[in-house]
């Protein structure tokens, strides 16, 4: 009963104030909008500064990074498109019962080839952190412009 009610009053409490609005007589007035430019906060700035970062005159490592890292991220993209289509197919096959998928198996061959074993032994996981610093240990091993490498790497991921 008091759902049914709740429409009612909403109904009659919308009709009563449209009506007092209507019943009262002073009239509002609006001024006219004045628009005045803001004050000027500190007019002497001085002009902002150039980029640091000069397109011309990029170094090898640099290049050689910014090459790698648009590499490896659409590297990354293809293979992990791949690996996906690769899952999702033997998903179905596995529905409709054309092979049988053992995955506690293959879940033992991952660990096998990703998992490093702690100074007690314990299996560990990879992180993202680790990842990145064999990807870049491999990627700069004997190559003398490695500070430039990793920057130019890095712009490379962001914009690949």
């Amino acid at each position: 009963s008091r759902r049914r009610s709740f429409p009612f009053l909403l109904a009659a409490t919308g009709i009563g104030l449209s009506l007092t609005s209507f019943a009262s007589s002073s009239k509002v007035h609006c001024d006219a909008v004045v628009s005045t430019p803001p004050p000027e906060l500190e007019p002497n700035l001085p002009p902002p500064p150039k980029s640091s970062v000069n397109l011309y005159e990029l170094t090898f490592g640099t290049v050689c990074g910014l090459c790698a890292g648009v590499f490896v991220k659409k590297g990354a993209r293809l293979v992990a498109f791949f690996l996906g289509g690769v899952f999702v197919l033997l998903q179905y096959l596995g529905s409709v019962s054309l092979v049988r998928v053992d995955w506690p198996r293959m879940a033992s061959h991952f660990e096998n080839l990703f998992y490093r074993a702690d100074a007690t032994g314990k299996k560990k996981p990879p992180t993202i952190g680790s990842v990145f610093r064999w990807m870049i240990d491999f990627l700069t091993a004997n190559f003398q412009a490695r500070a430039s490498f990793i920057t130019g790497f890095a712009l490379g991921l962001r914009i690949g």
